[in-house]
């Protein structure tokens, strides 16, 4: 049975992260400063592309999701530098079609947040 305390809102966002041992931690969610957002189209490549996303960043993404067939994947980084060359080591397989969008995405307003490559269309 729900009590009432149960209904109330909060702000907090819980997440199952992935952690580099492969397991899932629970915990308070908090985004990342910067991060590098690359959306991908679900195609026949998508495995072979996610693969080398993976290994040219070095880690696994903090966030997927996948939507209308594309996949967006996010990583976090601390530093805008660090963002700047994850994305920077992207650029030459965001010359592939199936990758729509690659971008460094800033939550510190000092900065500002920047694409690589954008070819979202939008529908009207």
């Amino acid at each position: 049975m729900l009590s009432a305390r149960s209904l109330e809102p909060t702000t907090k966002r819980v997440r199952l992260a992935p952690q580099t041992n492969g397991e899932r931690v629970r915990g308070i969610f908090q985004l990342p400063k910067f991060s590098v957002i690359v959306w991908v189209r679900k195609t026949d490549e998508f495995e072979a592309i996610r693969n080398d996303l993976v290994s040219l960043v070095g880690d696994e993404p903090f966030e997927s999701t996948e939507y209308e067939g594309t996949v967006d994947l996010h990583w976090g980084f601390k530093e805008h530098a660090e963002a700047k060359q994850a994305a920077e080591s992207l650029r030459e397989i965001s010359q592939k079609p199936e990758i729509v969008l690659l971008r460094v995405s800033s939550l510190d307003d000092a900065i500002a947040s920047f694409s690589l490559k954008d070819e979202r269309r939008t529908r009207h």
